[in-house]
């Protein structure tokens, strides 16, 4: 897998808004300390096709001008986030649109949940989500010891996550292993179900840890045809 590249400047950033072809699909996901409104937005990882190339974001470090700096045509990254004609593809995008609008005011428009496609066009019971780990260890079609190495980098940065007073996304410089961790979950990543949920995140009624959040929209589902 090619290294990421960490944007962590403002001529860096701007340099890479620049090279987003037209009419491109946008693969992300953030991280950060317990991410939420109650937590902390501290990288976002974001892959560009037809590019295919990775980028990660400091959020941290660039704070909002990470989402309000032009590049030379104009654009900004809050733009192409809050455009419903741009597609945007997240697993789970629930706690990322509630810390993109909680902390920068970014209202997530075009989304593509690909834990909602993965629940929907699942043969049998529909009744859970399942996680990313367990579908990229099934689906992603990786060889041994390709696998191997994808869970071998989750388990060890969970378990540095895991360790009191340790928020590896805010420590600078980033760690290798953690960048990786950032790159892995940027993978191969219902329209109306996802609106729906940026919607839900960014209402004052939000819940972060809803027993509900486990359930899949269509419920056990056994013979509902998810594509109209």
């Amino acid at each position: 897998m090619a290294t990421p590249t960490l944007i962590s400047s403002l001529p860096d950033l701007q340099v890479f808004l620049s090279l987003i072809p037209p009419s491109s699909t946008f693969y992300l996901d953030l991280e950060g300390k317990s991410l939420s409104r109650n937590g902390t937005l501290t990288l976002l990882t974001i892959l560009v096709l037809p590019m295919r190339a990775t980028s990660i974001i400091d959020v941290q470090t660039l704070g909002d001008s990470a989402f309000t700096t032009p590049g030379t045509d104009g654009n900004t990254l809050k733009a192409i986030l809050e455009d419903s004609h741009t597609s945007k593809c997240f697993w789970d995008v629930r706690n990322d649109a509630d810390a993109l609008w909680a902390h920068h005011k970014v209202r997530l428009a075009g989304v593509t949940d690909v834990q909602l496609l993965e629940n929907g066009s699942r043969v049998g019971d529909k009744t859970y989500l399942y996680g990313l780990d367990r579908c990229a260890e099934r689906d992603l079609g990786l060889k041994y010891v390709e696998k191997q190495r994808w869970v071998r980098t989750k388990q060890e940065v969970r378990a540095l996550m895991n360790m009191p007073n340790n928020d590896i996304f805010s420590r600078r410089p980033l760690d290798a292993k953690t960048l990786q961790y950032c790159v892995n979950d940027i993978l191969g990543k219902a329209m109306d179900e996802s609106a729906r949920r940026v919607v839900e995140s960014c209402g004052p009624g939000y819940v972060l840890q809803s027993e509900n959040k486990k359930f899949g929209p269509w419920g056990s589902g056994l013979s509902r045809n998810f594509w109209y």
